[in-house]
């Protein structure tokens, strides 16, 4: 019986499910009540929590756990949670406690051999850099959570790096795939709850504006920013593919329908790295000279060539709306008020680094300075900024530090085309994190943390060859 099961963990139908219960639970903000959402949604995570539980009880490979952890962050489609919410958000903390308890029974029943393996050391001192800042400070509730943000990060990269058993790419770059699928089709249901409201006449250049249109333009968990950072970051799945299925045209139109839809969203910053992640894809296609991936090359570049005929007033809509953008004579707008929560405010990211220049200020600062009735934490919006302000020099330390271990990863692994492909579109990412939220970030650093734990348990055998070479 038990081997029944696992057979259907490391199957398809059983990531599939899991993605489609987690964007279920998403679109709960489409037809649930405001004032039951946040309730019903914490509630139905016990769909995904308690599934990790028996899993993590059942299961010495903690692999099948993943697309748990997966669907989990991307979750819940919450527009209104703030700082206002925590009390009434203690059933989503029992759905992590019943995570972490799944994870202590783990390692009693399995007794793994735990080692702070390549990112450990570092992880430890990113924890002691959340913590130190908050020690000075009176204690709030939401001060000591976001405090222990760097704990957590520590007990999941540990947890995976040291149960996780053998090569487990493949499984980890089809949950990639289906993640990016889940985060595009949430993007997809953002604009049709604008086209159900649409009352205009003209279909094809009000195609973007249909965003703006319905209940909320932002998935909840995050902001459309972040949804469309984490469909690149996943795109690493299409190198993937293309190298493992090189007949396959699957991957060539998952890229292009998520770029499609990513373009729409009007995310400027994913607009620029989904682009470069596109030419990064097409001149590894042309270099690597395989017939049928040209021929698949053709005609998804076809397909997207009537997409753009059909779409040519939205194209040249969006073309305008991203350079009507660029103005260099004023800068901070262009950044969309960057520059004022990087040095104009009095609670800048440069003069809070200022406050504390050897520990920083710890994430727990002024409400959104930009804006103090979204009743939110204040974000600097580039990871450098970021750290600077809430870890200080010790923090840039312990940053740099962690930086130079990853590439340990990469470097160890990079003979993987799923690693290689993976440092991409993370190097992509971090490119757009400069100017946006990434590292530290807690999608980004469950994702890319836990995807780093999986590297870390590659073996010496070499990669696997395209099947057409086998």
């Amino acid at each position: 019986m038990k081997e029944k099961i696992e057979k259907l963990l490391s199957g398809h139908i059983y990531p599939v499910l899991v993605a489609a219960i987690a964007l279920l639970i998403w679109s709960f903000r489409y037809y649930i009540p405001d004032e039951q959402l946040i309730s019903v949604s914490f509630f139905s995570l016990f769909l995904l929590s308690m599934p990790f539980f028996l899993i993590s009880i059942t299961f010495k490979n903690t692999i099948y756990t993943l697309p748990i952890i997966f669907g989990m962050v991307f979750s819940l489609g919450i527009t209104d949670m703030g700082i206002h919410t925590i009390d009434v958000a203690l059933v989503g903390f029992l759905n992590i406690l019943l995570v972490i308890a799944g994870m202590v029974a783990h390692v009693i029943i399995f007794k793994p051999k735990i080692q702070l393996k390549t990112l450990g050391v570092s992880l430890i001192l990113v924890s002691i850099s959340f913590i130190l800042p908050e020690i000075s400070k009176p204690f709030t509730l939401v001060g000591f959570t976001l405090s222990l943000l760097g704990v957590l990060y520590l007990i999941i990269y540990l947890y995976y790096a040291n149960t996780i058993e053998g090569n487990q790419l493949h499984y980890l770059m089809r949950i990639f795939m289906l993640t990016g699928l889940m985060l595009t089709l949430q993007l997809v249901i953002m604009w049709y709850d604008g086209f159900l409201v649409w009352e205009g006449t003209d279909f094809i250049l009000d195609f973007p504006k249909m965003f703006n249109l319905g209940s909320g333009s932002q998935p909840g968990w995050g902001n459309t920013n972040d949804l469309t950072i984490h469909i690149v970051l996943f795109s690493a799945s299409v190198i993937y593919y293309l190298y493992k299925y090189p007949k396959k045209l699957f991957p060539w139109l998952f890229l292009a329908f998520s770029a499609f839809w990513i373009y729409l969203s009007n995310a400027r910053g994913s607009m620029i790295t989904v682009s470069i992640l596109g030419i990064a894809t097409i001149t590894y296609a042309i270099f690597k000279r395989n017939k049928r991936q040209l021929i698949n090359l053709l005609v998804t570049t076809i397909l997207a060539g009537i997409v753009l005929v059909i779409f040519l007033p939205t194209v040249q809509e969006i073309y305008e709306s991203f350079i009507s953008t660029i103005d260099f004579e004023d800068p901070n707008s262009m950044l969309t008020g960057r520059l004022t929560l990087w040095f104009y405010h009095e609670d800048s990211a440069w003069l809070s680094f200022l406050k504390n220049p050897v520990i920083g200020t710890g994430w727990y600062n002024q409400l959104w300075i930009l804006g103090e009735q979204q009743n939110r934490i204040t974000i600097y919006h580039s990871t450098i900024f970021q750290v600077l302000a809430t870890g200080g020099v010790f923090g840039m330390f312990v940053l740099i530090y962690q930086l130079v271990c990853i590439g340990r990863i990469f470097k160890k692994n990079i003979r993987f085309k799923a690693v290689s492909a993976f440092l991409l579109t993370y190097l992509i990412s971090q490119l757009h994190g400069l100017i946006d939220n990434t590292q530290y970030m807690i999608h980004f650093s469950v994702i890319t943390y836990i995807t780093f734990a999986v590297f870390d348990n590659l073996g010496d055998e070499p990669d696997f060859l395209p099947k057409e070479l086998i």
